[in-house]
């Protein structure tokens, strides 16, 4: 932990009964920040973040590093950063000590902030009579390839819908633009994706051919936050994409941002209030802070909170 505060100095000039140690002159405190993968949303919110951070608290430095999310945590639990981002199903799992690689609960990973909801978007082809999850039975749908969480919350919502990756005649694995081309080409007739909300490779399928998007009923919404209680509802408004005739009814998980325990109280405090009076700039980051309040940032969660976040959102009457 390289959080360092008023050093010996400060102590001479305190027996000299000089007062306390200037802020300006205070020894800096360092924090290093693992952010995301290059091409990835977390580096600039990563960036935006820090900048925010340094100007609000006098003294503090932030190194931004690449990262991910499961990189992210490890780093925290092992003391080799004090900042990260995350997805709060993967920090719930890691709380518990599941997860890729993880043999015990980790106990050094505290939530900070929720940033956005990553919803789970279930699209397909209006015209074939695909009206639940399960019509899809025989049917060639696309996803996220394995290792990505996409690809296990696709597998989990197909397997209680009673299709499963075996029920498909085809499983398509590619990217977000390759899962785009294949359904616009007829090659798949249905693609899940976890995102944010107006993602461009749904609304390019969505201008190719009328799409309907499925929705996650509540069975399967048990069996969800039985597997992992990270999950929570959310609705898809009709008009976020072109051609959607209904709401869509599913679950999200909050990508969040995440610190270490250690950090002390009073920083962390500050660091959320600085957040939380940048929102206004933060939509120029990120078009998913558009509407986003105080609220948002501190919402409920079931995960750890870091007492100093949590103070200040208990301020604000959010937490």
């Amino acid at each position: 932990m390289r959080v360092r505060h008023a050093g010996a100095a400060g102590a001479v000039l305190l027996a000299l009964g000089l007062g306390v140690v200037p802020a300006a002159a205070q020894t800096p405190t360092k924090l290093t920040y693992f952010t995301g993968p290059t091409g990835g949303s977390w580096i600039p919110i990563g960036g935006a973040l820090k900048v925010l951070w340094e100007k609000a608290i006098p003294g503090l430095s932030i190194e931004n590093r690449p990262g991910a999310g499961l990189v992210n945590m490890k780093a925290i639990e092992e003391g080799k950063a004090e900042i990260g981002m995350g997805n709060m199903t993967s920090t719930v799992d890691a709380l518990a000590g599941r997860g890729t690689g993880i043999d015990k609960p980790y106990t050094n990973v505290c939530h900070f902030a929720s940033l956005y909801p990553n919803v789970a978007q279930f699209v397909v082809r209006s015209d074939l009579g695909i009206n639940s999850i399960a019509d899809l039975k025989g049917k060639a749908v696309g996803t996220l390839p394995k290792g990505n969480t996409t690809n296990d919350v696709a597998g989990w919502v197909m397997d209680a819908a009673g299709v499963g990756f075996a029920g498909a005649s085809k499983m398509a694995f590619a990217s977000l633009s390759d899962l785009a081309n294949m359904f616009k080409d007829g090659q798949i007739v249905g693609s899940f994706i976890v995102t944010t909300e107006g993602n461009g490779s749904i609304k390019d399928m969505a201008n190719s051919r009328k799409i309907a998007m499925l929705d996650i009923p509540d069975d399967i919404f048990a069996k969800l936050k039985a597997q992992n209680v990270g999950f929570q509802r959310h609705t898809i408004a009709k008009a976020v994409y072109p051609g959607l005739e209904k709401d869509n009814n599913t679950v999200a998980f909050a990508a969040h941002v995440i610190v270490s325990c250690k950090l002390p109280d009073d920083l962390v405090y500050k660091m959320a209030k600085a957040m939380t009076d940048a929102l206004p700039d933060l939509v120029n980051v990120n078009s998913s802070f558009k509407g986003q309040t105080v609220k948002d940032l501190g919402a409920k969660v079931d995960a750890k909170w870091h007492p100093g976040a949590a103070k200040f959102f208990k301020e604000q009457g959010v937490h």
